[in-house]
């Protein structure tokens, strides 16, 4: 065996356990390769090589980091053009991790150590739709790369890490795919605005921002005091002009739509419309009022 310097990536489906139940074993696994055909001539491409498929998930690595970021964006990318003309219970959607270190190889090409248990539990934070990258992954791209457009998610505590994990997504979407929007459309959708209610606070999320914080530390747009919840909890963005509540925590966030059934978020998102309450961390924690309008 021997240690080599890698870009692990994990891939997984979203929401495959539903789907099987849905559809059936058959259609299942199909749907399941459809989603491999698609991404495994992505990652051989960019000279990354599949470790191993793992149910609907699967393990890669790359030489360099930036392979790896150029290889599963465009695997999102093409999964969402040909998601396009499916009905929303055939969409295939997956999440994706990535963390740049040491890994050990063995004879059969199977991949262990600490790097590997990192980029899967990177993968585990990222959502439908997000592909989340460590900071070394960031950080080990060549300056002569091609520049990954990214976001700072957060620093996270990952099993087995004794210092906090910062991650951030890299954003895949194309500035032609948010054009498909006539611009019609997005004027009227842009004038909705979001107002929020903590305790005796009032924040204004106006229709010109397109982003908004929520957590215990200062520092976050909206503060919350409270040992159920994270430093950097949720985040409400906008995308498209629909605003989505994305919970980033370890104890999710309990969301109660004035109409609509409750949700549990636990590092995935929902789409906010008309009003309600959402708290943080557990379901009997302070709540926090939201109102949409326009």
């Amino acid at each position: 065996m021997e240690t080599k310097p890698s870009a692990i990536l994990f891939l997984d489906v979203c929401g495959s356990t539903a789907y099987f139940d849905r559809h059936g074993e058959i259609a299942g696994r199909e749907m399941v390769d459809r989603c491999f055909a698609i991404v495994i001539p992505e990652i051989e491409l960019r000279h990354g090589r599949v470790v191993k498929k793992m149910g609907d998930g699967l393990l890669a690595v790359f030489p360099r980091p930036a392979e790896l970021v150029r290889a599963v964006s465009a695997a999102h990318t093409n999964l969402a053009a040909m998601n396009e003309g499916c009905a929303p219970d055939k969409r295939i959607r997956v999440h994706s991790g990535g963390h740049l270190g040491a890994v050990v190889e063995d004879e059969l090409g199977d991949v262990f150590g600490d790097a590997v248990n990192v980029a899967a539990r990177v993968q585990g934070i990222a959502g439908p739709d997000q592909i989340f990258v460590t900071r070394d992954v960031l950080d080990g791209m060549d300056p002569a790369d091609p520049p990954c457009e990214s976001r700072r998610i957060g620093a996270f505590p990952l099993r087995g890490k004794n210092e906090e994990v910062e991650l951030h997504e890299v954003m895949w979407r194309t500035e032609s795919t948010t054009m498909l929007v006539s611009r019609s459309v997005l004027r009227e959708l842009i004038g909705s605005t979001l107002a929020l209610r903590y305790g005796q606070e009032s924040i204004a999320f106006a229709a010109d921002r397109n982003r908004l914080t929520i957590g215990r530390i200062e520092g976050n747009d909206l503060v919350v005091t409270d040992a159920a919840v994270s430093r950097e909890h949720a985040e409400i963005v906008r995308r498209r002009g629909l605003l989505y509540l994305i919970d980033r925590s370890t104890n999710g966030t309990y969301v109660r739509p004035a109409s609509g059934s409750p949700r549990h978020l636990h590092r995935d998102e929902f789409v906010l419309e008309g009003s309600g309450t959402f708290s943080l961390g557990r379901a009997d924690g302070p709540p926090i009022e939201y109102r949409i309008d326009g």
